[in-house]
């Protein structure tokens, strides 16, 4: 091979090399590592055959964008998990979602909001730092303090039943603050409460909702009857918009 032609090649290659960085500075997220947290949602709920409570764990894996593209704000997040269930006897199941009822009726996914906040988790990051600096400073924070914080009513994730756990179509919205509408009588979720842990996502719903193994990835969990298409979301009942990965994500 000539002189010239290496030559050549050599310039290929640098310039192949620079585009390559470029693409990586401004698109990939390893100037900031990625962070990961887990929590647990716990509820508990009184009934008159006594207390009954139910727990899991979910992972938040949060990316970041490369610093040319921190200003568009397209931190993204991976949820790998499954709802809470609580076993109420013959009463049936409660299952707390990963999603909360604003952010369905708004089109948006979960996680549902932690109710910890950046303010009182700051960490440490130098005052120039930009935001993936402070927000991968706050989940930080939290894995070193592991806070724990109960969940007002209207903060909680969505919560349903099924008449018949076997058959997702027998779905139900159950309203947090009237647990008795759906169980009976001296039904009332007494707490809810969530914390940061070391804990292994739980991997347990499988078993009671044996429909989620055979279809793992159904965009929705019912069918919407003819022309619902052409309703607002908002006048759209929440059932028909919850998809199979509120009940168990699997994105990681």
């Amino acid at each position: 091979m000539s002189n010239g032609a290496k030559g050549g090649l050599t310039v290929v290659a640098i310039v192949a090399a620079a585009i390559l960085a470029l693409g990586w500075l401004i698109f990939d997220g390893s100037t900031t590592w990625p962070r990961t947290i887990h929590f647990r949602l716990t509820l508990v709920v009184d009934t008159p055959e006594g207390e009954r409570s139910g727990s899991s764990v979910v992972q938040i894996k949060i990316r970041f964008p490369g610093f040319l593209m921190e200003a568009v704000g397209s931190i993204t997040t991976a949820v790998l998990g499954e709802a809470t269930m609580v076993d109420l006897g013959p009463r049936g199941l409660l299952f707390a979602l990963l999603v909360s009822e604003k952010d369905l009726s708004e089109g948006r996914t979960g996680p549902y909001p932690l109710p910890f906040s950046s303010d009182d988790y700051r960490g440490k990051y130098p005052n120039n730092d930009g935001s993936n600096a402070q927000t991968a400073s706050f989940f930080d924070e939290l894995n070193r303090v592991k806070p724990k914080a109960e969940i007002l009513l209207n903060d909680l994730p969505m919560l349903v039943r099924f008449r018949d756990p076997k058959d997702q179509t027998s779905i139900e919205r159950v309203d947090p603050s009237d647990l008795s509408a759906s169980f009976g009588s001296g039904v009332k979720l007494k707490r809810a409460t969530v914390e940061i842990t070391d804990d292994p996502v739980t991997k347990t719903i499988g078993a009671r909702l044996p429909w989620l193994a055979k279809d793992m990835y159904a965009p929705r969990l019912l069918t919407t009857p003819p022309n619902w298409g052409l309703r607002p979301l908002s006048e759209t009942p929440l059932v028909y918009l919850l998809t199979y990965d509120n009940f168990r994500s699997l994105y990681q």
